[in-house]
């Protein structure tokens, strides 16, 4: 099945994903993305599935208090979004941490995501480490 991703689509297939996952329901999220779907976080620089990314991101976001994205600033371009937006964490201690995050969504002509770029200020991560 193909899907019409105009600007709008795309714009509403993005809202979604982060959604579902603001929402922690991860299994929604996960069948958003194509099986096949490849994600890099400038963290670590590596590639992996990005079907595993999510799924170790869910062992953060379970372990928080709190876990929401706040002010999303989005551009769309043909099958791609660039997004722009602040997570807001916070610990059960009540430590609270938000970082602003670039993230790129590649899109199939099926709806799905098939690849992820995200950018973010590790540094700003300590403080949930600590």
């Amino acid at each position: 099945m193909t899907t019409d991703l105009s600007a709008e689509n795309i714009e509403e297939l993005t809202k979604a994903f982060f959604s579902d996952i603001s929402a922690r329901d991860w299994e929604l999220a996960i069948e958003r993305l194509d099986p096949d779907a490849r994600a890099v976080q400038n963290i670590s620089g590596n590639e992996v599935n990005a079907r595993e990314l999510l799924k170790s991101m869910r062992g953060l976001v379970e372990s928080l208090a709190h876990f929401s994205y706040e002010n999303p600033r989005r551009i769309v371009g043909k099958e791609s979004v660039v997004e722009q937006h602040d997570v807001r964490m916070v610990r059960h201690d009540g430590v609270e941490v938000v970082i602003d995050i670039c993230i790129v969504l590649r899109f199939s002509s099926e709806g799905l995501i098939t690849r992820i770029d995200e950018y973010l200020d590790s540094g700003a991560l300590q403080a949930l480490r600590n």
